[in-house]
């Protein structure tokens, strides 16, 4: 039931962050585009920080919850992540990249949607407001925190 209901908030997070992109984040694009290393712009509103902060504390759930649960996607879109960093390739051969979510200090370990969509697209769920999430149970990975 714990993780419906993160699946659920995460998706209620998405499209409040993309009806008033309170977030900062760019508009939704249908298209894909190549992937890029993208980075932070600073932002002066307080407000502008409490989408990514509700975002980051979902994926901590996520990820500390104890294996790998079919139903529990995780935001993955590029669009939402900051200094980006390939540090290798998973067993399955999806690239692997360190990161930070938007104006979060939390660095992760994990894939982006845009390679996972090419590789495993089953895996991938459009959410409200066009933003992917990644269901890392079934590519057999798990999100991880850097130390």
């Amino acid at each position: 039931m714990k993780r419906h209901l993160i699946a659920l908030t995460t998706t209620a997070a998405l499209a409040l962050a993309t009806a008033s992109n309170a977030g900062g984040l760019a508009e939704p694009v249908m298209e894909m585009a190549p992937i890029e290393i993208i980075e932070e712009t600073p932002e002066t509103s307080a407000s502008g920080l409490i989408i990514p902060l509700i975002l980051i504390a979902m994926i901590a759930v996520a990820a500390g919850s104890s294996g790998s649960d079919p139903l529990v996607e995780t935001i993955s879109d590029i669009r939402t992540k900051t200094d980006i960093v390939p540090v290798g390739t998973a067993a399955n051969g999806l690239p692997l990249y360190h990161y930070r979510y938007l104006r979060a200090p939390t660095v992760f370990e994990g894939v982006m949607a845009q390679d996972v969509l090419m590789h495993t697209p089953q895996a991938v769920t459009l959410q409200p407001g066009g933003y992917m999430t990644v269901n890392y149970g079934m590519l057999g990975l798990e999100l991880k925190v850097v130390d």
